[in-house]
């Protein structure tokens, strides 16, 4: 797969995920049924997220080096404005951090295998 290819991928999958399935469930899901949609996005989607775009920028790193700050970065500013949380920073953070270890990962990997 290109370069080119493969960081539209990683963008489609950051913006879909930390952009518009926020803005389709803040908007469209009540209240009580929003609280779970919110935590399984927190806990479950957005880790998904994270390791996936990891696992794809790390098969070229020296390219793909920004993604784990895109990720997080695109989190906390759009989190800000679509949830009320106290810690979107904090969030963000994790986020950063299994971000970069599934890249870190995945490069050892290929380069092990070069």
């Amino acid at each position: 797969m290109s370069k080119i290819k493969r960081s539209i991928i990683i963008i489609a999958i950051i913006l879909t995920a930390m952009l518009i399935i926020p803005l389709i469930t803040v908007n469209t899901v009540k209240s009580d049924a929003g609280m779970l949609v919110t935590m399984m996005l927190f806990f479950v989607v957005h880790p998904i997220v994270s390791i996936a775009t990891g696992i794809l920028a790390g098969k070229d790193i020296k390219f793909f080096w920004f993604t784990p700050i895109l990720v997080a970065g695109l989190f906390w500013a759009f989190s800000s404005f679509t949830y009320v949380t106290a810690f979107p920073f904090v969030y963000s953070v994790a986020y950063l951090i299994i971000c970069t270890i599934s890249m870190l990962i995945t490069w050892l990997i290929t380069k092990k295998a070069k």
